[in-house]
């Protein structure tokens, strides 16, 4: 038969049992019922953010919140209420929701909202005798919240038309040089301040090619002006610099449709707190979720939990709304949690999950569980007699006795050492043949010695010698300055990209520059030399060597992120101090990292997306969780089996894939198991597997699988094409799951398939020489592709089809291809 016509042949056999049909269908993402209150809100209480609102100086703007209690949640009337002030004349109520000040005062702001009255304090300070403005302090947040230094406009690296300012005005020095002495200080004119090219252009009064950016009768313009005519103080120290924002609400669940203003302040370095709410810069987390508005009004689009990400100066922060997918209300409550490691898991999930709204799926079937477990502890699929065993197996505990084998397993080991050699680059391009070769093995010895991570960690951070004979020490060949390896140590083991902190300050997170090269000069001294044979690199530390701002030329003292600076007497090893600090336990980012690319394994996605992006500003679907598993983690020894084991067997893990009523728009959650496309390698070493054809890999041994390959640049179109990373980048972004088109096309066509399964030596042909009847055959096939028995339907067709074919063999060959081109195959589920 046509291997063309095998799709036709077995399309009913393919589309038989309800767990392809369900593989076969996206559930489609539907709005949510529950777009408004069933009832008329009644309000116990209604009452203003603050009980006291200072506005200094004639600029000062304060948003207007106003919050009221129905039925114990809280809901934004800000826009609702009617407000005004007694006396009046002291301040304006603006119609976009702030006070501003008119003159020096006290007054008091009123509100009404359906009979319910409400109060407030606010003083006017320093606007009757106002003080100049201040260039940090005042014209600065200006500057961003026009977007005049953003990366579209002058804050870009080149900056734009001449004129470049530092990205979101994290330089102020250079910003001021910039704009008052840079060309000839032509962009202000101090005797005529609304002359100045600084406001002429952003208000159009001239050509601007950044367009509308200062209105002429804006507060923003009118505070530029006076600062030209005060003299255009530049920064000084004595100026006030915030140091923390405070947000609220910090974070609220509302329903699908309200919406929430964001009250931002900033506590600044004397001590006083000030409404800055109008200078911030407001960008949507998840506009899926929640949409925010550039005056920081949120609004509820979806369900789940949308952030708005908000930035002041230096500072980050995020505001969080959360809408339940379904009325919590309607699921039963949350079982007690346990003391042990499984069940907080599972308790803390679950309460996530009826916060939400969103039901559970059941717990998968053992041989859901069987399929499963095997291809994410060890990459590879168990053989039918393996199932079997497990299905028959009629222990309380079968499923904690299977994991314990499985991270006993040699399989086990080559499956967690390619995935680390991923994460560390390990490929001889880099390395050379024999380096990558020695890392390769360490990594594996590691693994197969349940290294701790901390322990791993540390010897890769204080490697020194050959890389062809101390093996860790190739980790300094991947990454050749200082700056590199301070940016890939902060992704591997801390999972905080560095690399925006670079050039100017990170501008979604709130490191800096300087702790970017305080962080590189950790590596500064390290020192590499050529060993006594051909293309060997030895590493070891210099006496001397360090690290300079590249703005400043200062020399920075060796500093890690929110750790003390190093002494300047020290002496010794820099990367001691580093790596102490790197794998401490009191250190959160070193097992929140580890945990979070681990959960995204067995789970399909991190309780942080991207996986190694662990900011502020991208906070975990569920951080109590998050917080938990790692102080667990650190706990325990940094065990990775331990943690593995602990994720394995928890309920949130076996939950089936299947979606039921009420949670099947959740993708992040974890109420049902993920559908997770085999990796590559899995992918293959599957195909070899219910095949019983392995691949040959050049310059290998048959029989190796794919995963067991110590390097990622053995030549292999299948691997290429199913995803496999080269090793360039520490990201895990490199390797890529998602199915594509190509994918599905080579799986049909592919000769190389079709050649496996007719070969002589494959499963095929050795069950037919068995002579096995028909009906057992198919079960044998069943089992060694889906790990479980074929259902009394598929049977039935498959039967009826060998009973078609004239040909026992040619049968068994289109239905092995038809199970391998089913996604039931394909993916992990």
């Amino acid at each position: 038969m046509s291997r063309n016509l095998r799709l036709a042949t077995f399309a009913s056999l393919l589309f038989a049992s309800a767990s392809l049909v369900l593989l076969a269908d996206t559930p489609k993402i539907r709005p949510s019922a529950e777009t408004k209150p069933a009832v008329p809100l009644v309000f116990t209480k209604i009452a203003f953010a603050s009980p006291r609102i200072t506005l200094d100086g004639p600029y000062a703007a304060s948003r207007i919140l106003v919050t009221g209690i129905s039925g114990g949640k809280d809901f934004d009337l800000s826009g609702q209420a009617k407000l005004t002030s007694t006396p009046p004349g002291i301040v304006k109520i603006t119609d976009d929701g702030y006070i501003r000040p008119i003159r020096d005062g006290v007054t008091t702001l009123k509100g009404a909202y359906k009979g319910i009255e409400f109060k407030t304090l606010v003083q006017s300070i320093h606007v009757d005798h106002p003080v100049a403005p201040r260039f940090i302090t005042d014209v600065e947040p200006v500057l961003a919240r026009n977007s005049c230094n953003s990366g579209a406009c002058h804050g870009a690296a080149s900056g734009k038309g001449g004129f470049k300012l530092s990205l979101l005005g994290y330089d102020p020095d250079l910003d001021y040089l910039a704009i008052a002495r840079n060309a000839n200080g032509r962009r202000l004119t101090p005797t005529n301040p609304v002359a100045s090219l600084i406001v002429r252009k952003p208000a159009l009064q001239v050509v601007h090619k950044g367009g509308l950016r200062l209105r002429s009768d804006s507060a923003d313009y009118r505070l530029i002006v006076d600062w030209i005519a005060a003299g255009s103080p530049g920064p000084t120290e004595k100026e006030a610099r915030p140091v923390r924002l405070v947000v609220t609400p910090n974070v609220r669940t509302l329903p699908i449709g309200q919406t929430q203003r964001i009250l931002v302040s900033a506590v600044m370095s004397d001590g006083k707190t000030r409404d800055v709410t109008n200078e911030t810069i407001f960008t949507a987390g998840d506009e899926t979720v929640a949409t925010v508005s550039p005056d920081g009004e949120m609004k509820i689009v979806g369900p789940g939990e949308g952030t708005a990400i908000i930035r002041f100066q230096a500072l980050v922060s995020v505001a969080r709304l959360i809408s339940p997918f379904n009325n919590p209300a309607a699921l039963p409550p949350v079982k007690a949690k346990g003391t042990d490691s499984v069940s907080m898991i599972d308790y803390l999930v679950k309460s996530r999950l009826n916060s939400l709204g969103l039901p559970t799926s059941p717990i998968c079937t053992d041989s859901d569980f069987l399929r499963r477990i095997y291809l994410d502890i060890c990459g590879v699929l168990p053989t039918p007699t393996e199932s079997r065993a497990f299905l028959a197996d009629t222990g309380s505990d079968r499923r904690e006795r299977l994991v314990d084998s499985l991270l006993a397993r040699s399989e086990y080991v080559d499956f967690w050492t390619m995935k680390w050699g991923d994460l560390l680059r390990s490929n001889r391009k880099t390395l050379t043949d024999r380096g990558m070769i020695a890392f390769n093995e360490w990594i594996r010895e590691s693994v197969a010695a349940n290294k701790p991570w901390n322990e791993f960690a540390k010897e890769i951070i204080l490697a020194s010698g050959s890389g062809y004979e101390t093996s860790p020490a190739s980790y300094y060949r991947s990454s050749t300055s200082p700056q590199e390896l301070a940016e890939t140590t902060s992704q591997v083991f801390l999972g905080v990209r560095m690399q925006c902190a670079k050039c100017h300050n990170h501008p979604y997170e709130k490191w800096t520059q300087n702790q970017y090269y305080q962080l590189a000069a950790f590596f500064a001294r390290v020192k590499r030399s050529n060993g006594p044979v051909a293309g060997e690199q030895v590493i070891g530390v210099a006496s001397g060597g360090e690290v300079n701002h590249p703005k400043t030329s200062v020399v920075m003292t060796p500093c890690a992120l929110d750790a003390t600076p190093l002494p300047a007497e020290f002496k010794g090893d820099r990367r001691e101090v580093l790596a102490d600090w790197l794998t401490s336990k009191d250190n959160p980012y070193f097992s929140r990292i580890l945990v979070n690319r681990v959960w995204r394994h067995f789970l399909g996605r991190g309780l942080v997306e991207p996986v190694d992006d662990l900011r502020g500003t991208n906070p975990a679907t569920n951080q109590p969780l998050f917080d938990y598993l790692s102080n667990d983690f650190a706990k325990n020894g940094f065990d990775i089996k331990r943690l593995i084991r602990t994720i394995a067997l928890t309920e949130t893990y076996q939950r089936s894939a299947e979606p039921v009523k009420g949670n099947e728009r959740d993708t992040r959650y974890f109420a049902h198991y993920p559908f997770k496309r085999l990796g590559a390698e899995q992918l293959m070493d599957a195909i070899a597997a219910v095949t019983g054809s392995p691949e040959k890999f050049p310059g290998y041994p048959n029989g190796t699988r794919a995963a067991q390959l110590p390097d990622s640049t053995v030549p292999s179109y299948f691997l290429e094409l199913f995803g496999r990373p080269a090793r360039n980048v520490t990201c895990e972004c490199e390797r890529q799951d998602e199915p594509n088109l190509g994918q599905v096309l080579h799986l049909m066509n592919n000769n190389g398939l079709n050649g496996r399964i007719a070969a002589d030596g494959g499963l095929v042909n050795s069950l037919i020489k068995n002579k096995m009847a028909n009906p057992a055959l198919i079960e044998e096939l069943y089992l060694s592709a889906y790990s479980r028995k074929p259902s009394p339907a598929e049977l039935a067709i498959a039967t009826k089809a060998f009973d078609k074919n004239k040909e026992p063999r040619k049968a068994a060959e289109d239905l092995l291809w038809a199970l391998i081109n089913s996604k039931e195959f394909v993916f992990n589920h």
